[in-house]
């Protein structure tokens, strides 16, 4: 995970981005795609840009790094948790949080007693 984090750091530093203006732009990048998961890489920029992102467009490579970044994250936490990836240097323990939610039965979605 931190190796990813540093690639996609490195990779928008190379593309001109400000290195402190990296954690907002994945934070916006964040917010956008799990309140939208099916927008395309077209639509999905041209809402960037509504933010304010006109200075960089997302290409590709830069959304499935994004992507291979924090995909596992995006179902279990919040987009609170790229705040804390940029101002801790210890990952959140997902094993943990995991484990407290309840599990929900395949036949009737309520919670089971394991």
């Amino acid at each position: 995970m931190e190796q990813l984090m540093k690639l996609l750091i490195d990779h928008l530093a190379s593309k001109g981005m400000e290195v402190t203006t990296i954690p907002a732009y994945i934070r916006n990048f964040a917010h956008t795609f799990v309140a939208h998961p099916s927008m395309n890489l077209q639509e999905l920029n041209s809402h960037l840009q509504l933010l304010g992102w006109d200075d960089f467009k997302l290409d590709n490579d830069t959304f499935y790094l994004i992507l291979a970044t924090f995909e596992p994250d995006l179902a279990f936490e919040s987009v609170n948790r790229f705040d804390h990836t940029f101002n801790s240097n210890t990952p959140p323990k997902l094993a943990d949080k995991r484990e407290q939610a309840p599990r929900l039965q395949r036949e009737n979605h309520t919670p089971s007693r394991e």
